[in-house]
């Protein structure tokens, strides 16, 4: 879903009935509002944005033609926008017009922090990292909880136990416990066992990672994660 209206945007074409891309940019050149832009068939032509809240949507369709965003990091996107672009406007009108932008890219579809926080979990459990991690990536960006909780549920949804795989996916890249190149001794046991523990894993998740032998035993135990759910 988001990587197709990414691409429309970035082509200039519509998306599920929305002027998306270079079009939806010459659009709010010549002024349109958001609603007159999806009514814009019928030939429907508005007064001029103010000044401020045109010139951050066009910011904002530029940068979302690049990059997926959270509401939140659009924001601050445009505040860093505003600071060196708009400062003989009022504080308060920059404000208004930020929030106007922002509730317009999400009605449109260009801002979804559901599916921003689903793309961003999926991503960061394929690179091995915690729920926990995952938890404190997505407050940054200020995202729901509930949104959160479903997002891991989603990235976890063909494994038996998510956060086990993603712990052994972890010991590989950083090669360490039954990835290490040399069998650990007690004390590299331990800073192995420290360095999951400061990933965010638990220590009986920490535990089930160096406890198997060797590479291929901790290969064929993320294997069965994925075999118990077919």
């Amino acid at each position: 879903m988001v990587g197709a209206w990414r691409r429309a945007l970035l082509q200039g074409r519509h998306y599920r009935g929305v002027i998306t891309g270079a079009s939806l940019q010459g659009h709010y050149r010549r002024g349109m509002t958001t609603d007159q832009i999806t009514d814009s068939k019928a030939g429907d032509i508005a007064a001029d944005r103010p000044r401020a809240e045109q010139r951050l949507m066009n910011k904002a369709v530029h940068y979302l033609g690049r990059y997926t965003s959270s509401r939140q990091r659009l924001r601050e996107v445009l505040q860093r926008f505003a600071r060196r672009k708009l400062e003989h406007f009022e504080p308060a009108e920059i404000s208004r017009a930020i929030d106007a932008v922002i509730a317009d890219c999400v009605r449109l579809g260009y801002v979804d922090d559901a599916a921003f926080a689903m793309t961003r979990a999926r991503s960061k459990r394929r690179g091995g990292r915690s729920a926990l991690a995952i938890r404190r990536s997505l407050a940054e960006h200020q995202i729901d909880d509930t949104l959160v909780d479903a997002a891991l549920v989603a990235a976890d949804e063909t494994l038996a136990d998510g956060e086990l795989a993603a712990a052994l996916r972890h010991a590989a890249r950083r090669r360490i416990g039954p990835y290490a190149r040399v069998k650990p001794d007690d004390s590299t046991h331990q800073r192995h066992l420290a360095s999951l523990a400061r990933a965010g894993f638990s220590f009986d998740i920490a535990r089930q990672v160096m406890g198997c032998e060797n590479a291929d035993a901790a290969d064929a135990l993320a294997e069965s994660l994925r075999d118990e759910m077919q």
